[in-house]
């Protein structure tokens, strides 16, 4: 005989499906929640009871309890019917007697299939006649156990309304979405308000779109399902990870264990090895005492015991060995050797990575110390690292426990506390800056006692700091250099005219590089040179254009051909133009940075805005052009629009004019211009004036021997150094301000 889908169903859900998770026991009056989740109605009352409020105890999911409380919410029908023909499967395979459920007593013989119900054969009469069940369908034992059928239909089941009990449910309120019974369409889903349809139309309407949707759930079970695992590797993962580092944490632990261990020993070695030797030089220091003490006490007895007992010859034959013993005893160093240098403990704040647990600090010997690395002079704006070295009075290098201070004094009699930073390790290191020229007095003290070689005395000079190259063609020679430059790291960027190249140098003198440009027919000439980001823009007055090439010398372009006479200096303004000084067309050109020719401002003469050789050229932050009028002996000042701003006369603190060659600005605050007495006169000068034209100062000296410098540039230090091309010394000089 084939099970019906009902039993099948059960036997592969088994029977806990039929239970109440609260409760632990088959359904009674199974309610189902919106989360589809069912419990006994009695159970769902008992825990509104308690809580005030309906939580599902499975998925926790807060729920508004209806108005009608519990009994109000939706009746499982399907669960009430699978409990009941559970219970019918296991009578019928237990073979059990089957009671009546009317008068409790007489053994079953019908069973009443609307009401769901045993009956004996007098109550099946009594309810065969009772008017509110004389219609109902009664099926016997026999019949009901053998019916053959595979559809859920074989045996009618037939629910009820919950409202009106003895109306079965034949429609569905598509307007309240709940089965109804024909009362219920009469009282309280009324037509027109209220749609009905058809209890079995709407079932299997709802079965086609459940499937779809149950497909659909099934979709996201299987997302749901692959991102548990996930979640389930996640765990596992974690687990594992925590296990690592906790291992981690205990390997490094017992490794800072071991370094702690480690510095115990060696600073109690230190510490035992320090005191034993000062324990050995006081125990010999003891020996010593004990032996002149030993002397004097016999020497004073003897000549105690004479001075009583013996006659005028005994005490004067005795006088001269006596004085001499007396006052050998007398001068006597009776002193200890061994001072008490003490040597402490200083615990460290922090265990770091090298595993000092502390220091060992001693008391020191002021005399004993020592300062060094003590230049012979610094240059302005340089600065020197004095290293104090600490020692006890055994002359042993060791950390203080006294404090160790500086002060120093500058050239104008200034004083200023200076810091002197632990090196810890004995030493300690004092930073001296060279802000002015003249005379710096340094004095360390230690616990307020001058270190005994102090003051220092430093010496802070000003002028020529440093002479780099000399004539001829090798690696870091020159042959007339007119133009310099800083690039980004620092180096100088020199234009080595007659030797026709580039050459890179740092500023202590070392060659780095050196460019060659063959790309043009007539040798390659630079004059002038200005840098932009990693190209390098020079000035070449033979084949009377610019070259553009990258930092490596490799030539990217070049330009002004058709209009450069005799191209001298360059600049890049803040928008990015080129600006070249044209020597004998007597004006400036201004060009793109990728050479496309704009504008031409100046020509020959004297006036505002006139020029005879110009020469040098910078452009402020600001877009102001600084230009050198050469033979003019002035410097012409310009807007970024080219029109004529003011002039100031080249001329130094002697009131003797100057042809200025090279121009440079620091921050738009001072300019900078190297000049000579006549425009091919040997004699140079590097002056400084501020923005306005007013002179300030002359940085170079007469024993400097500056001869037709051209080219200038700043460093980044405070103050610049300046950076000299000393054309025809064929040098390049670095002077400090």
């Amino acid at each position: 005989m084939a099970a019906t889908p009902e039993i099948r169903f059960l036997e592969e859900i088994g029977e806990d499906f039929l239970c109440c998770t609260i409760c632990l026991e088959k359904f009674k009056s199974p309610k189902i929640l919106p989360c589809l989740h069912t419990f006994c109605e009695s159970c769902l009352v008992t825990l509104v009871e308690k809580a005030g409020r309906l939580n599902c105890p499975e998925c926790r999911q807060p729920h508004q309890i209806p108005v009608g409380g519990v009994p109000a919410i939706k009746g499982n029908f399907f669960m009430k019917n699978m409990v009941a023909i559970f219970k019918q499967r296991l009578e019928s395979v237990q073979g059990a007697e089957i009671k009546c459920e009317g008068c409790e007593e007489n053994t079953a013989s019908h069973r009443c299939m609307e009401c769901k119900q045993y009956f004996c054969s007098s109550c099946t009469k009594v309810h065969t006649k009772v008017s509110q069940t004389r219609t109902h369908k009664l099926m016997t034992i026999e019949e009901y156990k053998t019916t053959k059928s595979t559809s859920l239909g074989a045996i009618e089941v037939v629910e009820y309304c919950s409202i009106h009990a003895e109306n079965k449910i034949e429609f569905f309120c598509e307007t309240c979405k709940v089965p109804v019974c024909t009362n219920c369409t009469i009282v309280k889903h009324r037509i027109p308000e209220h749609l009905h349809r058809d209890l079995k139309d709407a079932a299997d309407e709802y079965l086609t779109e459940l499937k779809a949707m149950v497909d659909e759930l099934k979709v996201k079970e299987q997302e749901a399902e692959k991102n548990k695992i996930l979640a389930q590797q996640i765990r596992s993962y974690l687990t594992e990870q925590c296990s690592r580092q906790e291992q981690k944490v205990r390997m490094k632990t017992a490794e800072i264990i071991e370094k702690i261990r480690r510095e115990e020993q060696r600073l109690i070695a230190m510490l035992n090895s320090n005191y034993m030797m000062k324990l050995k030089n006081a125990v010999a220091d003891i020996d010593e005492m004990e032996l002149q003490h030993g002397n004097i006490k016999s020497a004073c007895s003897f000549i105690e015991t004479l001075m009583h007992h013996g006659n005028a010859v005994q005490l004067l034959s005795t006088k001269s060995d006596v004085c001499n013993r007396i006052e050998q005893l007398i001068t006597m160093e009776t002193e200890p050797k061994t001072q008490h240098d003490e040597v402490v403990f200083a615990g460290s704040d922090d265990f770091n990575e090298q595993g000092i647990l502390g220091i060992l600090q001693s008391e020191v010997c002021v005399s004993k110390c020592t300062v060094e690395n003590i230049p012979k002079q610094l240059f302005k704006g340089d600065s020197a690292d004095l290293l104090i070295t600490t020692r006890d009075s055994t002359g042993n290098q060791v950390i203080p426990i006294q404090p160790v201070k500086a002060k120093i004094q500058k050239p104008d009699a200034s004083w200023e506390d200076i810091n002197a930073s632990d090196n810890r390790d004995g030493t300690h290191r004092v930073r001296v800056f060279g802000q002015i020229d003249g005379d710096y007095q340094i004095n360390i003290t230690i616990a307020g006692q001058p270190i005994q070689c102090c003051p220092v005395i430093v010496s802070v000079v000003k002028g020529l700091m440093k002479t780099i190259g000399s004539r001829g063609s090798g690696v870091g020679q020159y042959i007339t250099p007119y133009g310099v430059a800083i690039n980004r790291d620092r180096d100088i960027v020199i234009t080595d005219h007659d030797n026709s190249r580039l050459q890179i140098t740092n500023k202590e003198g070392r060659c780095k590089k050196i460019f060659k440009s063959k790309e043009f027919e007539n040798p390659f000439s630079p004059r002038g040179i200005t840098l932009s980001s990693n190209n390098i823009y020079s000035t070449d007055d033979i084949n009377k254009e610019v070259i553009v090439s990258d930092e490596y010398g490799v030539f990217i372009r070049s330009f002004g051909q058709n209009e450069l006479e005799n191209p001298r200096d360059i600049a890049l303004s803040p928008d990015g133009n080129a600006y070249v000084t044209d020597g004998n067309s007597h004006c400036v050109r201004v060009y793109t940075q990728h050479g496309k020719y704009l504008r031409s401002f100046g020509s020959k003469g004297e006036g505002h805005g006139e020029f005879n050789e110009p020469w040098g050229i910078v452009v402020a932050c600001t877009g102001m052009v600084f230009v050198t009028d050469c033979d003019n002996k002035r410097i012409q000042v310009f807007s970024a629009h080219d029109q004529y701003l003011y002039s100031f006369d080249c001329q130094g603190e002697d009131g003797q004019l100057r042809c200025p060659f090279g121009i440079s600005i620091e921050n738009d605050k001072y300019v900078y211009v190297v000049a000579g007495n006549d425009t091919y006169g040997n004699r140079g000068y590097l002056l400084k004036f501020d923005s306005g034209g007013k002179f300030v100062c002359r940085i170079d000296s007469d024993q400097d021997g500056l001869n037709w410098p051209n080219g200038i540039a700043l460093t980044d230090d405070v103050p610049p150094r300046v950076i000299v091309a000393d054309t025809n010394n064929h040098c390049i000089k670095l002077f400090v301000q």
